[in-house]
């Protein structure tokens, strides 16, 4: 086991075959020493041909989100970001991720993970990279926002009912801007229509509490 190169940084979270080109040895050779180590500690296996070490101070299962997408387009979003973006208080059971592959499930030893389909033209705005050691892409407040409500009109319906919400990180603008990129103009409504019917909702409980 190559013990310099598993100290590196960019290897809290990695492949086999990164390992592999790192220790310059075969890749049998690569996945047979990262499962031995993993049998002992401190390596975990995410799933296939990936690897996380928990253990390591830069290690958080967030940073799992790159390497577990693989060749997929895709970013930290729908309650997972809103609960990062301080919308909604309540920390959800999974990481939710948006891809431009199919939709899934997955547990691992460093979390658990949903993956939810979004188009290939939702990727292109309100994205940014986390200022962490172990960098992952997750949506601005008003995007994390935009995919949830997606979601909640497509086939299963997901995200119908929603934890209390803050929009005062949500720009109107911002928000509105981004709706040109949902490609079904009936979903695109929907979805307006359910936003201005929470910003209705947050100013009259703002005005009933007597914060406005």
């Amino acid at each position: 086991m190559n013990l310099e190169v598993l100290s590196r940084p960019e290897y809290v979270v990695f492949t086999t075959r990164e390992y592999a080109e790192a220790s310059n040895i075969a890749a049998a050779s690569a996945s047979r020493q990262l499962g031995a180590t993993a049998e002992r500690g401190p390596l975990v296996r995410l799933t296939r041909g990936v690897w996380a070490n928990p253990s390591h101070p830069y290690f958080h299962p967030l940073a799992c989100v790159p390497k577990l997408l693989g060749n997929e387009q895709g970013y930290v979003s729908f309650l997972t970001a809103l609960h990062r973006r301080e919308i909604i208080q309540q920390i959800p059971r999974s990481i939710q991720v948006a891809t431009t592959g199919h939709a899934r499930q997955l547990c691992t030893p460093g979390g658990s993970y949903e993956f939810l389909h979004v188009t290939p033209k939702m990727m292109r705005r309100g994205i940014e990279w986390a200022d962490t050691r172990v960098p992952y892409r997750i949506a601005t407040a008003e995007k994390a926002l935009l995919d949830t409500l997606y979601i909640s009109r497509r086939r299963g319906r997901r995200f119908r009912s929603l934890p209390e919400v803050d929009l005062r990180p949500v720009t109107k603008r911002r928000f509105t801007e981004l709706l040109q990129d949902i490609d079904d103009p009936r979903i695109a409504t929907a979805v307006r229509e359910r936003f201005e019917t929470m910003r209705q909702s947050a100013r009259l409980g703002s005005e009933a509490r007597g914060d406005g």
